[in-house]
This record gives structure tokens, sequence and C-alpha cells, in this order.
């Protein structure tokens, strides 16, 4: 496993956990030597936030495709409007 994909996999799984879940993550984070240290560092610059992994997903290039919904949703199913 790369580091790049065990960075992934962290976060994604970080996302999905309960609140309550978080806390205890963060205390036992907190008690490991090696990670303890990044742990009480403050960030020196604001946190970069993720792209949610579904934006972008409906673009088509063919501008506000909201606008035309009607008339997609037509074509796509061989009806008139």
């Amino acid at each position: 496993m790369s580091a790049g994909h065990a960075h992934e996999e962290l976060h994604h799984l970080v996302d999905r956990l309960s609140p309550d879940q978080a806390r205890r993550l963060l205390r036992l984070v907190k008690t490991d030597p090696e990670l303890a240290e990044t742990a009480e560092e403050e960030p020196s610059k604001p946190v970069r936030r993720r792209r949610l992994s579904i934006a972008g997903i409906g673009a088509s290039g063919e501008g506000d495709l909201s606008e035309r919904v009607e008339d997609l949703l037509a074509e796509r199913f061989n009806r008139s409007v």
C-alpha cells in the first residue's frame, strides 16, 4: 500500500466515524508517541478542505443542464415535450 493510498483510506475512514468514535480515535492518536506530536501541533495555515468526491460528476461541457432538464429527459426516453 502506498503512502498516498493509506492517506486517502484514512481520510475516508475518519469521514465515516461518529462523533464519539472520532473522539476515541483522537485519544488513541494522542497516546501514541510518534503521532501525539503531530496531533498536538497547531496548524500554521488553514486546514485544506477536500472536495467532495462527487463534485463535477455531472459535468457535460454543455452549460447548465438544469435549464434543459425536461428536454433532456424527454430526449432520453424518446418522448416529445
